[in-house]
């Protein structure tokens, strides 16, 4: 198997069709049969998206965005699926489990639900007053030394208490809730 290369996958010619079949389809399979009963449906949907990603032959910054690309629109299609079929042996709380997360109509933009946001905004009021006011100055992009600064405390101290929100939020936060925390604050 190639090396993963946004340059090879920007070409959009042969070699760039095996590097995305090898290294994504399987994978995207699997991601699409959590939200499919069926692992055909999950197969189109897959053949689907990188087809569609083909047509277009995107120019993406970097292998991270082509993943988010890829991961999205398939989840995407899945659910637009689900809510197009109404055959029994779909799995209906799949749209609304997921729903709340979804790729705007330019696919460049996360769309966050309320719901995700007030899920987070609880355990960070659950926090000790430190700890939260470290990780909201986390939120807002500031770095570890700006914090120290800004609170007159040690940057270890910052450090310290920007680990155990995380901790907390790890131990407290849903799967996916936490996934997009990570991409939110770009900290992992």
């Amino acid at each position: 198997m190639q090396q993963l290369s946004i340059d090879v996958i920007t070409r959009w010619d042969a070699d760039a069709a095996t590097m995305l079949y090898e290294h994504f389809y399987g994978a995207l399979v699997s991601y699409a049969m959590r939200f499919l009963p069926d692992k055909e449906s999950a197969e189109d949907v897959v053949q689907d998206t990188m087809a569609s990603l083909w047509e277009k032959k995107l120019v993406l910054p970097n292998t991270a965005a082509l993943k988010a690309y890829l991961y999205n629109s398939v989840r995407n299609k899945c659910l637009n699926l689900i809510r197009q079929q109404k055959n029994e042996r779909m799995v209906p709380h799949a749209v609304s489990e997921y729903e709340e997360y979804h790729i705007g109509e330019d696919d460049n933009e996360q769309v966050f639900s309320e719901e995700v946001y007030r899920q987070l905004f609880l355990m960070i009021d659950q926090m000790p007053p430190r700890q939260r006011e470290v990780f909201l100055m986390v939120m807002e992009g500031k770095k570890n030394r700006e914090i120290a600064q800004a609170l007159d405390i040690a940057s270890e101290t910052v450090r310290t208490n920007k680990k155990r929100a995380m901790a907390f939020l790890k131990k407290n936060l849903d799967k996916e809730t936490l996934a997009l925390l990570f991409v939110l604050l770009d900290v992992y």
